[in-house]
């Protein structure tokens, strides 16, 4: 398997470390969120579409499972702003968890989370992280940020310190290939439902949309 990536665009409006960024189901729109802003962008056009900031600063956020919301934590509550309106529709008290270092797989049975040794961890779901891994996947020089599956499954996306993403043959337990596309950390990635696009993200605040193909 070869993994090939084509740079489509590059977006540089936030002022820190992209902490998040998620693909709508429908695949026309994406959010990216840092510290104190989250963007709301059109994925079609590469441009931004709505920008919520905050000096309180933004700890989480999702696409609501029907997808007809935004939701995002801020100053303890969880915000909900309707896509059809383009207004906040409800506020209530809760909190949003980040965890852009560990990632799951319903139909292949696994998940990936991050180890102190730079390596991934690879287990079935049915397992804990107190139980030994199925699998360690080594090759990141410095620490792991963040991890995607492949919407196949066949593939785990891993970004670092090191200023690489790299992609890993889940079957073949062995690294595809690596591209060091950054000049600051990888912090955040994101795929497209179909798998055909990759959004990245670093700690200077750049995102970076690839088409990309598995051969």
């Amino acid at each position: 398997m070869e993994i090939q990536l084509n740079l489509k665009s590059e977006l540089s409006d936030h002022q820190g470390a992209i902490r998040e960024i998620q693909i709508h189901q429908d695949a026309k729109m994406f959010f990216a969120r840092s510290d104190d802003m989250l963007i709301l962008y059109d994925l079609k056009r590469n441009r931004k579409i709505k920008g919520f900031y905050g000096s309180a600063g933004f700890e989480g956020a999702t696409f609501a499972s029907d997808g007809k919301s935004l939701l995002y934590f801020s100053e303890e509550k969880i915000h909900f702003w309707d896509l059809g309106t383009w207004k906040e529709k409800m506020v209530i008290s809760g909190e949003l968890y980040e965890t852009r270092d560990r990632d799951a797989h319903a139909e292949s049975g696994l998940w990936a989370i991050s180890t102190e040794q730079n390596a991934i961890a690879v287990r079935r779901l049915e397992t804990d992280e107190d139980d030994p891994p199925d699998f360690i996947l080594e090759g990141h020089t410095n620490y792991i940020e963040c991890l995607r599956f492949h919407p196949t499954g066949k593939v785990l996306a891993s970004g670092a310190a090191d200023k690489t993403i790299r992609f890993w043959d889940i079957q073949e337990r062995s690294e595809i290939s690596n591209w060091q596309v950054h000049e600051d950390f990888v912090t955040s990635l994101a795929f497209s439902p179909d798998g055909k696009i990759v959004i990245s993200g670093d700690y200077s605040g750049n995102l970076k949309i690839w088409d990309m193909k598995m051969i």
